[in-house]
Protein backbone atom coordinates (compact mmCIF):
# COMPACT_ATOMS: atom_id res chain seq x y z
CA UNK A 1 0.00 0.00 0.00
CA UNK A 2 2.74 2.45 0.95
CA UNK A 3 4.50 1.77 -2.36
CA UNK A 4 1.30 2.73 -4.22
CA UNK A 5 0.96 5.95 -2.22
CA UNK A 6 4.58 6.84 -2.85
CA UNK A 7 4.12 6.09 -6.58
CA UNK A 8 1.10 8.38 -6.67
CA UNK A 9 3.01 11.14 -4.92
CA UNK A 10 5.91 10.76 -7.35
CA UNK A 11 3.50 10.93 -10.30
CA UNK A 12 1.75 14.02 -8.88
CA UNK A 13 4.99 15.78 -8.10
CA UNK A 14 6.39 14.97 -11.54
CA UNK A 15 3.27 16.33 -13.21
CA UNK A 16 3.21 19.51 -11.12
CA UNK A 17 6.92 20.17 -10.70
CA UNK A 18 6.67 20.17 -6.89
CA UNK A 19 9.01 18.27 -4.65
CA UNK A 20 8.32 15.94 -1.75
CA UNK A 21 10.84 15.15 0.95
CA UNK A 22 10.61 12.84 3.90
CA UNK A 23 12.05 13.95 7.25
CA UNK A 24 12.17 10.47 8.70
CA UNK A 25 13.99 8.23 6.22
CA UNK A 26 13.52 5.13 8.37
CA UNK A 27 9.70 5.33 8.39
CA UNK A 28 8.29 7.36 5.48
CA UNK A 29 4.75 6.72 6.74
CA UNK A 30 5.24 9.19 9.55
CA UNK A 31 5.44 12.08 7.16
CA UNK A 32 3.45 10.80 4.19
CA UNK A 33 0.04 12.24 5.22
CA UNK A 34 1.44 15.74 5.61
CA UNK A 35 3.15 15.59 2.23
CA UNK A 36 0.03 14.26 0.49
CA UNK A 37 -2.07 17.03 2.02
CA UNK A 38 0.34 19.77 0.98
CA UNK A 39 0.66 18.45 -2.60
CA UNK A 40 -3.12 18.00 -2.92
CA UNK A 41 -3.74 21.54 -1.65
CA UNK A 42 -1.06 22.99 -3.91
CA UNK A 43 -2.47 21.50 -7.13
CA UNK A 44 -6.16 21.83 -6.15
CA UNK A 45 -7.13 18.18 -6.30
CA UNK A 46 -10.72 17.83 -5.09
CA UNK A 47 -11.28 16.18 -1.74
CA UNK A 48 -11.44 12.48 -2.52
CA UNK A 49 -12.94 11.68 0.86
CA UNK A 50 -16.26 13.29 -0.10
CA UNK A 51 -18.89 10.73 -1.15
CA UNK A 52 -19.32 10.18 -4.87
CA UNK A 53 -22.69 11.22 -6.28
CA UNK A 54 -25.34 8.57 -6.43
CA UNK A 55 -26.03 7.22 -9.95
CA UNK A 56 -29.66 8.38 -9.74
CA UNK A 57 -28.50 11.91 -8.89
CA UNK A 58 -26.15 11.93 -11.90
CA UNK A 59 -28.90 10.65 -14.22
CA UNK A 60 -31.39 13.24 -12.95
CA UNK A 61 -28.88 16.03 -13.69
CA UNK A 62 -28.60 14.95 -17.36
CA UNK A 63 -30.86 17.20 -19.38
CA UNK A 64 -32.49 15.67 -22.47
CA UNK A 65 -33.74 18.35 -24.87
CA UNK A 66 -36.85 16.29 -25.51
CA UNK A 67 -39.63 14.87 -23.42
CA UNK A 68 -40.50 11.41 -24.69
CA UNK A 69 -44.15 10.44 -24.57
CA UNK A 70 -44.96 6.84 -25.40
CA UNK A 71 -47.72 6.86 -28.02
CA UNK A 72 -48.15 3.10 -27.86
CA UNK A 73 -47.37 0.24 -30.19
CA UNK A 74 -47.52 0.79 -33.94
CA UNK A 75 -47.09 -1.42 -36.98
CA UNK A 76 -44.54 -0.17 -39.49
CA UNK A 77 -44.33 -0.38 -43.25
CA UNK A 78 -42.41 1.65 -45.81
CA UNK A 79 -43.47 3.45 -48.95
CA UNK A 80 -41.64 4.73 -52.01
CA UNK A 81 -42.27 7.61 -54.40
CA UNK A 82 -44.63 6.48 -57.13
CA UNK A 83 -45.83 7.80 -60.49
CA UNK A 84 -48.97 9.43 -59.01
CA UNK A 85 -47.60 11.13 -55.89
CA UNK A 86 -43.82 11.23 -56.45
CA UNK A 87 -42.20 13.34 -53.74
CA UNK A 88 -45.39 15.15 -52.69
CA UNK A 89 -46.66 14.89 -49.12
CA UNK A 90 -49.86 15.95 -47.39
CA UNK A 91 -48.03 18.88 -45.75
CA UNK A 92 -46.18 19.99 -48.88
CA UNK A 93 -42.79 19.14 -47.34
CA UNK A 94 -40.46 17.06 -49.49
CA UNK A 95 -40.09 13.61 -47.90
CA UNK A 96 -36.70 12.51 -46.57
CA UNK A 97 -35.35 8.95 -46.79
CA UNK A 98 -35.88 7.33 -43.36
CA UNK A 99 -36.80 10.77 -42.00
CA UNK A 100 -40.40 11.26 -43.10
CA UNK A 101 -43.41 9.14 -42.32
CA UNK A 102 -47.07 8.88 -43.18
CA UNK A 103 -49.42 8.69 -40.18
CA UNK A 104 -53.07 8.91 -39.26
CA UNK A 105 -53.21 12.63 -38.32
CA UNK A 106 -55.95 11.87 -35.77
CA UNK A 107 -53.39 9.79 -33.84
CA UNK A 108 -50.13 11.66 -34.59
CA UNK A 109 -50.58 15.29 -35.72
CA UNK A 110 -48.73 16.51 -38.82
CA UNK A 111 -45.35 18.01 -38.03
CA UNK A 112 -44.83 15.80 -34.97
CA UNK A 113 -41.38 14.35 -34.41
CA UNK A 114 -41.33 10.70 -33.35
CA UNK A 115 -38.66 8.24 -32.32
CA UNK A 116 -38.61 4.51 -32.95
CA UNK A 117 -35.95 2.05 -31.77
CA UNK A 118 -35.58 -0.95 -34.04
CA UNK A 119 -34.82 -4.57 -33.28
CA UNK A 120 -31.42 -4.00 -34.93
CA UNK A 121 -30.53 -1.28 -32.39
CA UNK A 122 -31.00 1.54 -34.91
CA UNK A 123 -32.97 4.54 -33.69
CA UNK A 124 -34.79 6.60 -36.28
CA UNK A 125 -36.26 10.05 -35.80
CA UNK A 126 -39.13 10.79 -38.17
CA UNK A 127 -41.29 13.81 -38.95
CA UNK A 128 -44.97 13.05 -39.56
CA UNK A 129 -45.54 14.96 -42.82
CA UNK A 130 -47.70 12.60 -44.82
CA UNK A 131 -50.73 10.33 -44.74
CA UNK A 132 -52.07 7.62 -46.96
CA UNK A 133 -55.31 5.83 -47.69
CA UNK A 134 -54.15 2.69 -45.88
CA UNK A 135 -52.79 4.51 -42.84
CA UNK A 136 -55.47 4.32 -40.18
CA UNK A 137 -54.95 4.05 -36.43
CA UNK A 138 -51.63 2.85 -35.09
CA UNK A 139 -49.82 2.42 -38.41
CA UNK A 140 -46.77 4.30 -39.62
CA UNK A 141 -45.49 4.24 -43.19
CA UNK A 142 -41.81 5.26 -43.42
CA UNK A 143 -40.59 6.97 -46.58
CA UNK A 144 -37.96 4.94 -48.46
CA UNK A 145 -36.32 6.89 -51.28
CA UNK A 146 -35.61 4.59 -54.22
CA UNK A 147 -33.16 7.17 -55.59
CA UNK A 148 -30.98 6.27 -52.57
CA UNK A 149 -31.66 2.56 -52.10
CA UNK A 150 -33.61 -0.13 -53.92
CA UNK A 151 -36.96 -1.53 -52.87
CA UNK A 152 -35.29 -4.88 -52.11
CA UNK A 153 -32.92 -3.00 -49.77
CA UNK A 154 -36.03 -1.54 -48.13
CA UNK A 155 -37.41 -5.01 -47.46
CA UNK A 156 -34.06 -6.12 -46.03
CA UNK A 157 -33.90 -3.04 -43.80
CA UNK A 158 -37.49 -3.49 -42.62
CA UNK A 159 -36.75 -7.15 -41.87
CA UNK A 160 -33.85 -6.20 -39.58
CA UNK A 161 -35.53 -3.11 -38.09
CA UNK A 162 -38.82 -4.90 -37.37
CA UNK A 163 -42.45 -4.05 -38.00
CA UNK A 164 -44.02 -3.71 -34.52
CA UNK A 165 -42.60 -1.09 -32.17
CA UNK A 166 -43.26 1.36 -29.38
CA UNK A 167 -43.35 4.90 -30.80
CA UNK A 168 -42.33 7.97 -28.81
CA UNK A 169 -43.46 11.53 -29.47
CA UNK A 170 -40.56 13.94 -28.93
CA UNK A 171 -41.49 17.33 -27.54
CA UNK A 172 -39.18 20.19 -26.58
Amino acid sequence: MIKRVISVIIAITAATGTSVSCKDTKDPRSHIREEISSVVEEINIPDVTKPIKDVEEIISEKKDPYIKNNLGTFSLTFYVPDAQWGYNTATGERPVHLGTCAVDPRIIPYGSVIEIVGNNGQTIILRANDCGGGINGNKIDIFWDTAIASVSDGYKWMGSFGTIHAVYLLEE
